[in-house]
């Protein structure tokens, strides 16, 4: 089952961007393996340009695709409990007045 949308028509010909939609999601829950999920293996090609929370276990990440310049925001967040915790990553495709809005040194908090 393929249930990936065609790419972005502006981003079709980047081996990176191809394959990830505008905003990807992934978790995990300790205890249900067979329901984690995980951002797409193209994610891992994306360059750190700035790190708005360093060494935070939430983080939050402005990346670029190296290819062809898009902009991208990394977020995790998790929820800890006592048997485990449960874990989640968001990749969403910045526009380009998006990406200029958190390069901006005020909006780094």
């Amino acid at each position: 089952m393929n249930d990936r949308p065609e790419p972005d028509p502006v981003r079709q010909n980047c081996s990176i961007c191809s394959s990830l939609r505008r905003a990807e999601y992934a978790s995990q829950k300790y205890g249900w393996p067979e329901n984690d999920t995980a951002l797409p293996i193209a994610a891992n090609g994306l360059v750190l340009i700035r790190d708005f929370k360093p060494l935070s276990d939430r983080a939050r990440q402005l990346q670029r695709c190296p290819e062809c310049g898009a902009w991208f925001l990394y977020e995790t967040d998790y929820e800890y409990l006592v048997n485990g915790s449960e874990d989640e990553q968001t990749l969403t495709r910045l526009t380009e007045a998006e990406a200029a809005a958190y390069l901006n040194p005020a909006a780094q908090g």
